[in-house]
């Protein structure tokens, strides 16, 4: 008599699983020590019985086997939380310098605009000299700004002529052929 091929499911009757269960983690345990025999490894295999009990099979025992995971895994988690640790602070370092350079920046922009805020507020305190030297340079800058709009002004103006020579051409239709189809089509709309 043969083998016979059993379905993957649960036993339904409670002993007829208790017998599974125990011929089934024989057999486990014995597959897991031929693995640890064979490759020269460390085992452990931890499985709970149906009424919730303990059965474990360790090569070279069990304590060994989950003391040498347990120490590989807080090692390993050492090194992450350390590198972690190393890499947020680079991090933060660099963002303070980033942060120094900006507030060193901003620092000497102050000192500058305090000082031109306070030769603008000393008029009183300058000398005939300084008084002349700012209203030369106030008036370079007036007519820099002078000429400044007067470009401008030409611009608006040559854009707005443009404008009314377009209009004065007349409307445009638009069609898909060349451009002088379009212009046949302005003057025949012109002679009826």
């Amino acid at each position: 008599m043969g083998r016979r091929k059993i379905d993957m499911k649960l036993v339904d009757k409670l002993d007829s699983r208790q017998v599974t269960f125990s011929k089934r983690r024989t057999g486990v345990f014995n597959k897991a020590n031929e693995l640890a025999i064979l490759c020269g490894i460390m085992v452990v295999v931890i499985v709970f019985s149906i009424g919730g009990k303990p059965y474990t099979f360790g090569n070279p025992d069990v304590n060994t086997v989950i003391d040498r995971f347990i120490s590989d895994y807080e090692e390993e988690d050492q090194e992450v939380q350390d590198y972690a640790s190393v890499n947020n602070l680079n991090k933060i370092k660099e963002e303070l310098k980033d942060w120094q350079k900006k507030l060193e920046k901003e620092t000497k922009r102050e000192k500058m605009l305090n000082k031109k805020l306070a030769k603008l507020q000393s008029f009183d305190d300058m000398n005939f000299k300084e008084l002349v030297e700012m209203k030369e340079s106030l008036e370079k800058y007036n007519d820099y700004v002078n000429e400044k709009v007067k470009v401008k002004a030409m611009e608006d103006d040559l854009e707005a002529s443009e404008a009314l020579l377009l209009l004065a051409e007349g409307p445009t239709i638009f069609s898909h052929g060349n451009r002088d189809d379009v212009d046949n089509n302005n003057n025949n709309n012109y002679d009826d």
